[in-house]
């Protein structure tokens, strides 16, 4: 007998359970092919932008700042005045991030909750931000740690999805901010 996926017991796929279905929910009902194709862009879509962002933390991380012709447009707006760090576009602004990251024996970015609009070729969206930073004083490590956020504008460009406007917010750290560093 031929169950609802259209599969008799035999020929049922391994690990298909016979109330599974077809389609959506098993319910039946499947999506034509330009929902399928749509669903497939926005999901490429924003794993694309997720990996520029992992980007853009592989750069300030590793002193990688070669990276950023990947990450951003030319003319981007990149703002940490709610940082207390500067508001510059790209790519002056990499001055100030090695200036203001260099201090650091090491740095790890952890970006997560991604939450993005994807409109076309454009996107905006938020996402979550924590950052582990060391630093070596009279040769003991120092731990600083900051959470906080980014709201960001990304523009798809022949090379791929790029940041037009990052806005950090802070929302707390823990440490102290070490002398010398911007």
């Amino acid at each position: 007998m031929t169950g609802v996926d259209g599969f008799t017991e035999a020929e049922r796929p391994l690990g298909m359970h016979r109330h599974e279905g077809i389609g959506r929910g098993g319910g039946g009902t499947t999506m034509s092919i330009e929902e399928q194709l749509a669903t497939l862009r926005a999901v490429t879509d924003r794993v694309e932008i997720q990996e520029t962002l992992a980007r853009y933390a592989t750069a300030v991380d590793a002193g990688r700042w070669e990276l950023l012709d990947d990450v951003f447009v030319t003319g981007a707006v990149i703002d940490f005045e709610a940082n207390g760090g500067l508001r510059d576009e790209y790519p002056a602004i990499t001055d100030y991030l090695k200036s203001a990251l260099g201090g650091f024996a090491a740095i790890q970015h952890y970006f997560m909750n991604f939450l993005f609009d994807v409109d076309g070729d454009r996107a905006n969206g938020r996402f979550y931000c924590f950052t582990q930073m060391v630093t070596i004083v009279d040769g003991t490590d120092r731990m600083l740690a900051d959470g906080g956020y980014y709201d960001a504008s990304f523009v798809r460009t022949e090379g791929g999805w790029r940041v037009s406007d990052l806005i950090g917010g802070l929302a707390w750290l823990d440490g102290q901010w070490p002398d010398g560093v911007p």
